[in-house]
């Protein structure tokens, strides 16, 4: 019976597992070809926004209310000093005062030598610049820096208890104020290294007037050249007192070293003065030979006295000019 009724519905169980076993192939299929098409989830870390850091709390306190729990006042604030005020504006305006006292420079100067005069505005001042070690002869109103010397003055030392001594000082006006630079022992030694003497107390002639600067016997003939007579040329340097009431000369050193000399006090209607030389030049060189002591002077005065070109070389504010003579006559 059994028998019968499987062979007659058998054809219905391979049916059903046929079925189930093309479904399962349909799922296993669906599930492969699913996973292969899916994209696959990717995180994005450049586009993720870090948090902002939170700020720290700054701790503040209410100065006002505090004083207030203690039944207190808060002290007064301290005005506040201007941006722009300085200690150059605190600084007198003195210069043009004759009566105004003299303070003690911060300049890195130092008095070498002077030459006080009567009248003081013919004073001389020798200066060294402790920085540069160089030293200059400067005459009232010549500018070192930006300061201007005004004169030579006595001021009463500090260390001398009778108050009978003083020491020379060379008054400057820096920046409108009125200052003194003293004596130094390093300028001292440094003058004394090189040889050289301390300049003195000597009278000068007076300062030149406007206008004066030409002479008989002496003619501009073009840019810094010029003829002399020789007749002119031998009475001038033949009296030796004529020539030093003329202008005033002394050693003029730079760096410490004798570089010729500075010619000041040119008196109008002199030699000087109608050759084109003027207050303040340096005197270098007379045809190529350097004039740095008196012996060499000397000795080129010796050699130049029948000469008929005379070649000269100075220093004028520090730029260097060249001027010819011709001597002409016999």
């Amino acid at each position: 019976m059994l028998d019968l009724f499987f062979r007659k519905y058998a054809w219905t169980a391979n049916l059903a597992l046929l079925f189930l076993a093309a479904w399962f192939s349909a799922r296993i299929v669906n599930t492969v070809v699913g996973a292969l098409i899916r994209p696959r989830p990717q995180a994005d870390l450049s586009a993720q926004a870090s948090a902002p850091a939170r700020p720290a709390a700054v701790a503040s306190i209410d100065d006002a209310r505090l004083y207030h729990l203690i039944g207190a006042d808060p002290p007064a604030q301290p005005e506040a000093t201007p941006a722009n005020a300085s200690s150059a504006a605190l600084r007198p305006r003195n210069c043009a005062d004759p009566a105004a006292l003299p303070v003690k420079s911060d300049l890195r100067l130092a008095l070498v030598g002077g030459v006080l005069t009567e009248p003081r505005r013919a004073s001389l001042a020798s200066l060294l610049d402790l920085s540069s070690r160089e030293t200059r002869v400067l005459a009232v109103g010549d500018r070192i820096g930006n300061a201007e010397l005004l004169g030579l003055e006595r001021l009463g030392a500090e260390a001398d208890i009778t108050h009978n001594a003083f020491k020379l000082v060379a008054v400057l006006c820096n920046e409108g104020t009125k200052e003194y630079v003293e004596a130094d022992a390093s300028a001292g030694s440094e003058l004394a290294s090189a040889g050289l003497p301390n300049l003195g107390t000597v009278p000068l002639p007076h300062p030149p007037a406007p206008g004066g600067n030409t002479m008989e016997g002496v003619r501009s003939v073009g840019n810094n050249r010029y003829e002399v007579d020789r007749k002119v040329l031998d009475n001038t340097i033949g009296d030796l007192n004529q020539i030093a009431t003329q202008a005033r000369i002394v050693p003029s050193f730079k760096n410490g070293v004798a570089n010729g000399f500075k010619l000041f006090a040119i008196q109008p209607g002199s030699l000087y003065s109608a050759i084109g030389v003027e207050n303040g030049d340096v005197l270098e060189r007379v045809n190529g030979y350097e004039i740095n002591s008196p012996e060499k002077a000397l000795e080129l005065y010796q050699k130049l006295r029948d000469s008929t070109h005379v070649t000269i070389e100075l220093e004028r504010n520090g730029q260097p000019i060249r001027k010819e003579y011709n001597i002409t006559g016999p």
